[in-house]
């Protein structure tokens, strides 16, 4: 009989299968004892080599999902999370999807069907993966980071709160002044852009400011879509004093594009970002922007996927970690 066989009998995946008979995966006990039924009644052999593995202990290898490495964001999170795994006895794999759902299909599949791969940290770009629905039901220890996926809460999850971060940026910029603020937002389909939405809604109605819709602009996290905003901001019929970016690259952009459409930044036009990242403290003038606690999401979903590999029956586990706003020079006052 083959392995295949016991998966069929035992109602999993073969992946799951020998992940448990090699010792390297912790299942509940129902679906334990379905596996170890499975082996008696088929008679199956486990093979020697598997057995040794069982017997031998070494450090948990996990992969990393990301969608890509030219936002600094992502990039940052990554090298945390990788000192973080490095700090802790943990190997890393990171598998990098440039942003598109059949590579992050394709990815779930890989280190779901790996025997090697004790559990994922999982970074998504899009609403929706099967696949990664069927890895989580097949039992692989997974940690939700970031971006909310659909049909996935049962997974354990680590996120920040997005809905806070946009109503102390957009508030802030109401205080400095500002009356017609714009806000230039990331993909409508992702909780991070719904929850930044709504924070700069909120912030707007409680200051007593009208928003334009014409000045909400959805598009892509890239630097290319912030530099190709300017239209749209300079032909309103009121024109913004000001803008929140709904991600500190999309704000890079902007930085970087102001100058082509007669635009001075901030004297012209206040810019306030979200996400922290590095790059935002080297650029002329320095962002303002609502900063992300990379280094304790990294370490807590690093923590939280160890844990889930240990205890597989534990209390789901749900996380939101804070922002903070971080003053520099992109913000100031109205111009007269």
């Amino acid at each position: 009989m083959t392995l295949t066989s016991v998966a069929q009998r035992a109602q999993v995946s073969v992946s799951t299968a020998s992940r448990y008979l090699r010792g390297q995966l912790k299942v509940n006990p129902e679906t334990a004892a379905r596996i170890d039924s499975a082996v008696r009644e088929l008679e199956y052999v486990v093979p020697a080599a598997a057995q040794a593995a069982s017997r031998r202990t070494r450090n948990p290898i996990i992969a990393l999902v990301v969608p890509d490495l030219l936002n600094p964001f992502f990039a940052e999170l990554a090298e945390a999370i990788a000192d973080a795994a490095a700090a802790s006895d943990v190997e890393l794999v990171v598998g990098v999807t440039g942003q598109q759902a059949r590579r992050e299909r394709s990815l779930s599949d890989l280190v779901a069907g790996s025997d090697a791969i004790d559990g994922m940290i999982y970074v998504g770009i899009h609403r929706s993966n099967p696949r990664l629905i069927e890895a989580i039901e097949d039992g692989l220890p997974v940690v939700v980071l970031d971006e909310e996926i659909a049909g996935t809460s049962q997974a354990d999850a680590i996120s920040v709160d997005n809905y806070s971060g946009a109503y102390q940026a957009t508030s802030y910029l109401a205080q400095l002044g500002h009356r017609h603020i714009a806000h230039v937002a990331g993909p409508p389909e992702l909780s991070t852009t719904r929850d930044r939405h709504r924070g700069y809604r909120d912030a707007m109605e409680h200051a007593g400011l009208a928003v334009d819709e014409n000045l909400v602009l959805h598009g892509p996290y890239t630097e290319h879509f912030g530099a190709s905003v300017f239209p749209y901001l300079t032909r309103a019929e009121r024109r913004p004093t000001a803008v929140f970016a709904g991600s500190d690259i999309v704000a890079v952009g902007m930085l970087a594009g102001a100058e082509l459409h007669g635009l001075r930044i901030p004297e012209d036009l206040s810019v306030v970002g979200c996400d922290g990242i590095r790059v935002g403290e080297w650029l002329r003038p320095k962002l303002t922007t609502v900063q992300q606690p990379v280094a304790e999401l990294a370490r807590t979903a690093l923590e939280v996927v160890q844990a889930r590999i240990d205890a597989p029956d534990a209390a789901r586990v749900e996380k939101v970690l804070p922002l903070h706003l971080v003053i520099r020079g992109s913000a100031i006052p109205p111009h007269a």
